[in-house]
């Protein structure tokens, strides 16, 4: 007797799954519907700092409040090189996303922006966010203006979710989860990836024969934060193991992927 209420309560526990599901389901119709209120504002925010428009004096004004002094607090602590800064003929706000970067890089990108991608980050002029009608996923868009170091306009990076129940383990639903990540290929001008180290090598010659020492060259990987768009490969059978490293390198790049989108 004991056994079958044990099931009842199973019976139970997958209904409150299933609408947990239907939750999130719902919780996602609401992100679609207030992802065009946040485009609208961040689309504006993007022609401030771009110097495209001048905001008025009323839009300037900041109305003091606790919250406001904390935001205050927050904006006083982040790292600005004011060298740009001074001067009248300063447009927009110079380097936004580099400066948002180099603030974000310990706290939600795990130390990944080096500063070798810094001077490609002053050409970065918007990050926007895809959002399918269904809750399967999201890409993170980034958008290049023109530079020395690719031809790419836009590099986007694609992470996959499972937002429903699995029917062979039901039970062990907690929430929507991320896992597949899918990058981009970047078109690096010759000699400007950031993530690979050309490395120079003599050859070791055999025999006595003339002319000078022969040199061949490899590439060797390197930290930066563009291997970000070649993310590690998560094995088609999600039973198939995968080692600690592999797991850390696949966990990490889903929350700095999640940290991108959420701020």
């Amino acid at each position: 007797e004991v056994i079958k209420r044990v099931k009842a309560l199973k019976n139970l526990q997958l209904a409150n799954i299933k609408h947990e599901v239907e939750y999130y389901h719902e919780i996602h119709k609401l992100d679609l519907k207030y992802k065009k209120l946040y485009d609208e504002n961040n689309e504006k925010r993007k022609t401030i700092y771009l110097g495209e428009y001048e905001p008025t004096e009323v839009e300037c004004e900041w109305k003091e409040s606790d919250a406001a002094d904390a935001v205050i607090d927050k904006l006083e602590k982040l790292e600005v090189d004011d060298k740009n800064l001074k001067g009248g003929n300063v447009k927009g706000i110079p380097n936004f996303w580099l400066t948002v970067f180099q603030n974000a890089n310990e706290t939600l990108l795990s130390g990944s922006f080096e500063q070798i991608d810094e001077p490609i980050f002053k050409h970065l002029e918007d990050i926007t966010v895809t959002l399918p009608e269904k809750n399967t996923g999201f890409t993170l868009n980034f958008h290049f203006g023109a530079n020395e170091f690719f031809t790419n306009t836009v590099l986007t990076k694609e992470y996959q979710m499972k937002s429903d129940f699995d029917p062979e383990d039901p039970l062990e639903f907690d929430g929507p989860e991320m896992f597949r990540s899918k990058g981009c290929k970047i078109d690096w001008k010759s000699g400007k990836n950031t993530s690979v180290k050309i490395i120079k090598q003599k050859v070791k010659q055999k025999g006595k024969g003339k002319g000078g020492p022969k040199f061949v060259t490899k590439e060797e990987k390197r930290d930066s934060f563009f291997n970000f768009f070649k993310p590690p490969k998560v094995p088609e059978d999600p039973k198939e193991e995968v080692d600690d490293e592999k797991q850390a390198q696949i966990t990490e790049d889903f929350d700095i992927g999640f940290s991108i989108k959420e701020k």
